[in-house]
């Protein structure tokens, strides 16, 4: 495997863009599941959200495709971005980057109660609590959280390799939850560094670069998230992220 430096080094050998994805959590909620289930600061932060990615990461010449997941949070959030950033394509739900699957609402009502309900201390817990990772009769475990993001990762790379732009930068903004988007921030920058489980916060994005390098297997991806940057290489066949 050719090092990231020794990449591109000849036409043979460039890597070729493949598309761009902002992976967005999304803005503070209310947690009914009405209408769009944001508060009002979530709507302002949403919005602000919105006007920054029209300003700072969104190119003129970018197709955008714009996706949440099912909850109204989600929804919400997408909508208020899409309008402050002048985005008129149409918004898809996609099931795959939705929250934990609970299967015993009851069993987690329970410990949110032990909690002090504190949202804090719950997102913590659903990394640290035994509950989380090894219970699906409770709640989604961790390892089916992770193989279900990267399964949606891979069905996004088959689409846009049998659907290539010529003009345009396919470029997928989507909004999800922390407990999905953590894993990715966890595999490719040790979420122990950064030291808060309940990451991304609200309205904070991953920014990532997929590129076509010419092998098969592996595609070669650009993260950044806050102020750190690294490349990794997501390996097609395992479903994972690796270092280079």
């Amino acid at each position: 495997m050719k090092s990231p430096e020794s990449i591109g080094n000849s036409k043979e050998n460039e890597p070729k863009l493949l598309f761009k994805a902002t992976l967005m959590r999304h803005e503070k909620p209310y947690y009914r599941n009405e209408g769009h289930d944001l508060t009002p600061t979530g709507v302002a932060n949403a919005k602000k959200r919105g006007e920054y990615f029209r300003d700072e990461i969104i190119d003129e010449d970018d197709e955008m495709f714009l996706l949440h997941s099912p909850r109204p949070r989600a929804k919400g959030t997408l909508e208020f971005v899409a309008e402050a950033a002048g985005l008129e394509q149409p918004i898809r739900s996609i099931k795959q980057i939705r929250n934990s699957d609970t299967k015993d609402h009851d069993a987690i009502m329970e410990r949110f109660e032990e909690l002090g309900r504190d949202k804090e201390l719950s997102a913590r817990d659903q990394y640290y609590h035994p509950m989380h990772l090894e219970t699906p009769d409770i709640i989604e475990t961790h390892s089916h959280k992770r193989e279900r993001l990267y399964r949606a990762f891979e069905y996004l790379i088959r689409w846009f390799e049998k659907h290539p732009t010529e003009a345009n930068t396919s470029h997928v903004l989507a909004v999800s939850h922390f407990e999905l988007l953590t894993h990715l921030v966890n595999d490719v920058f040790d979420i122990e560094t950064i030291g808060v489980y309940n990451t991304p916060a609200f309205g904070e994005s991953v920014y990532i670069k997929a590129y076509d390098i010419g092998d098969k297997n592996k595609i070669l991806l650009d993260v950044k998230y806050n102020d750190r940057e690294k490349k990794v290489y997501f390996d097609r066949e395992k479903r994972s992220v690796e270092a280079i």
